[in-house]
């Protein structure tokens, strides 16, 4: 393989963890490749890749503005279909397509058709479970995400949990972190002072409505900083985390790398992954932050609602309590910052978790060791 081509409705290829790492693999194993990211510039500027400088990547922005969120992105898609469509027309049989979400391998496969090229399909997230769609539409989007899977190459997925159908194109790839990565992150984090605290909570990521962030407010209120710190990194966007930031006890280190993100992880003792179960895929998630917590031997707080985090709570690495029950967190973080010997279990429990899984790189390469490197 000569040529890549990464699909995906973003500004940067570093916006998106999943793709930095397989960015950062590829130039790794071939560094002759060419990659050109065919993206959606959502907002003036962000194309810009400042966590890849090292990498040769080519940039075609196909459509801009729209921002996230909001009527007027949700339309765009319409129109980012098309335009993926009409630019993979010029594809020939030999170039390969990386696809991000069905809204760009849908489109590639059709024109894959006609050009003949193959098309690894992404599906982090899947589509007819983001979206609120009216019945009769979310049937007929399953039935095409059903069509984009079997005519990929490779449909690559997280888990099999959000599917209703079969596909000979699955592809399991767990997130898991970078082992490059780790080891940059383990050398930041003997660079820096961090937060000392019978317990230590990491709160990363997305920072927003729907996350944790009323729950962490109100963790963060019950303990003094002599029983409790909290690291957040990430963008604040919604009162309750701009409020977190605020308080004594929260150390706010903002928009970090995925390095700098890791490194914190081996300064802390869980991390916080909650997700709204009032959304239809959030009690699905398959969040980067609970492999990014067990290969560092952090536990996870995760809510009870989250289907797939069973794994994590059969392995003994978690507190798990519904999303709203506020009280009942702050008396289990109370009882492990008076028994630190629970908490010392829990993260030797993520720790042993962590060996059944492989790091990034390794399931990468068993992917493209059957296909084209």
């Amino acid at each position: 393989m000569d040529r890549l081509f990464i699909i995906a409705p973003l500004s940067s290829i570093s916006r998106r963890t999943r793709l930095f790492k397989l960015v950062k693999f590829l130039f790794g194993q071939k560094s002759q490749l060419e990659i050109t990211h065919v993206g959606w510039e959502r907002l003036p500027g962000e194309r810009e890749e400042h966590r890849l400088t090292q990498v040769p990547i080519r940039k075609e922005i196909i459509i801009e503005g729209g921002g996230y969120g909001g009527r007027k992105a949700r339309a765009m898609y319409i129109l980012w279909m098309a335009k993926v469509f009409l630019r993979c027309l010029r594809l020939t049989h030999t170039d390969h397509v990386w696809a991000l979400g069905f809204e760009s391998a849908f489109p590639a496969i059709l024109a894959s058709k006609l050009k003949k090229f193959k098309v690894y399909f992404d599906d982090a997230d899947r589509f007819s479970m983001i979206f609120s769609l009216p019945p009769l539409l979310r049937r007929i989007v399953e039935q095409l995400e059903a069509y984009t899977s079997r005519h990929s190459t490779y449909h690559i997925i997280p888990g099999t949990e959000r599917y209703d159908f079969k596909s000979h194109s699955f592809y399991i790839l767990k997130n898991m972190p970078s082992e490059q990565e780790l080891d940059v992150a383990k050398g930041i984090y003997k660079s820096r002072d961090w937060p000392q605290a019978p317990v230590v909570i990491n709160i990363n990521g997305w920072l927003g409505v729907g996350r944790g962030m009323d729950a962490a407010l109100s963790v963060a209120r019950a303990f003094p900083p002599s029983a409790l710190s909290i690291i957040l990194a990430g963008k604040l966007d919604c009162q309750a985390a701009e409020d977190l930031a605020k308080l004594p006890n929260t150390h706010y280190i903002g928009h970090v790398s995925n390095a700098e993100a890791l490194a914190s992880y081996y300064a802390s003792d869980l991390v916080l992954t909650y997700y709204d179960p009032s959304i239809r895929i959030n009690c699905l998630a398959e969040s980067n932050k609970w492999g990014d917590a067990i290969k560092t031997g952090v536990g996870v707080i995760v809510n009870s609602e989250v289907e797939t985090a069973n794994y994590l709570r059969e392995g003994g690495a978690t507190i798990s309590l519904p999303y709203n029950d506020h009280s009942s967190l702050i008396e289990h973080i109370s009882e492990l910052v008076q028994n630190q010997h629970r908490k010392l279990q829990i993260k030797a429990n993520a720790r042993n978790l962590s060996e059944k899984f492989g790091y990034f790189e390794e399931q990468l390469t068993d992917l493209f060791n059957r296909e084209f490197i």
